[in-house]
């Protein structure tokens, strides 16, 4: 029986009660381990390229993006005492800079020249939504991309009368000042991370998984079987 779980960032892929399998190698039944972790960790590898293909296809993933969800990896391989493989990925918080925007990078937009922006930014999470605008509302202005320190491109708002101790952009630029002379702090907008698009996806690649794992196991007998003159 195999087991096949993905929750909060990690799958793991297991192989209990491995009786069917013995049955079919006979005598060989000592080489069912050998057949179940090659097994196990060829489906390891499936799963995190069918997952990351789906997730590509539903989500509005920018380059940034996608380089996000190739973060899902196999920590834990199979071994033959330990019939278990294990693909995870980081709970790393989002912004809708990992997603389509328009426009689509800061260019000069920066610093005391943010306001030379576009009157209203747009951007998308799902590939299959129109552009969406980022207007300002509340005590939050309209949205903008800004670059960090780390480099990371990423949608901020300004909150809008408030203050904040940093006066100078990542390239030591002053930052722009409102109409009482202060630099006011900035938000970043929220976005589904990479684990939960993951997670989202994982109900449409379970079935496909599932049946590569067991068409693994039954071709690794076959192989077995095959290099011993029995098949």
């Amino acid at each position: 029986m195999s087991s096949i779980t993905y929750d909060a960032g990690n799958m793991t892929i297991t192989v209990d009660g491995l009786d069917t399998v013995e049955r079919a190698l006979g005598d060989l039944k000592r080489k069912t381990p050998a057949a179940a972790k090659v097994a196990i960790n060829a489906t390891a590898r499936e799963a995190r390229k069918l997952m990351i293909a789906k997730a590509k296809a539903r989500y509005a993933v920018n380059a940034a993006g996608k380089r996000h969800l190739k973060d899902l990896v196999q920590r834990k391989k199979a071994t033959n005492k330990s019939l278990s493989a294990e693909i995870h990925i980081a709970k790393m918080r989002n912004d809708l800079g990992y997603f389509l925007t328009n426009p689509p990078y800061p260019t000069h937009y920066t610093g005391t020249q943010w306001v030379n922006g576009p009157d209203v930014w747009y951007g998308k999470v799902l590939k299959a939504s129109s552009m969406k605008p980022l207007p300002g509302e509340g005590n939050r202005g309209k949205a903008f991309l800004a670059e960090f320190k780390s480099g990371h491109i990423g949608m901020v708002q300004r909150v809008i009368g408030s203050s904040s101790g940093n006066n100078l952009t990542a390239k030591g630029r002053p930052r722009w000042r409102n109409a009482d002379g202060n630099v006011e702090k900035l938000v970043t907008l929220g976005s589904p991370s990479a684990t939960a698009m993951h997670r989202t996806i994982w109900p449409e690649v379970e079935p496909d998984v599932e049946e590569f794992l067991h068409d693994r196991l039954n071709a690794q007998v076959q192989k077995v079987l095959a290099k011993s003159g029995r098949a």
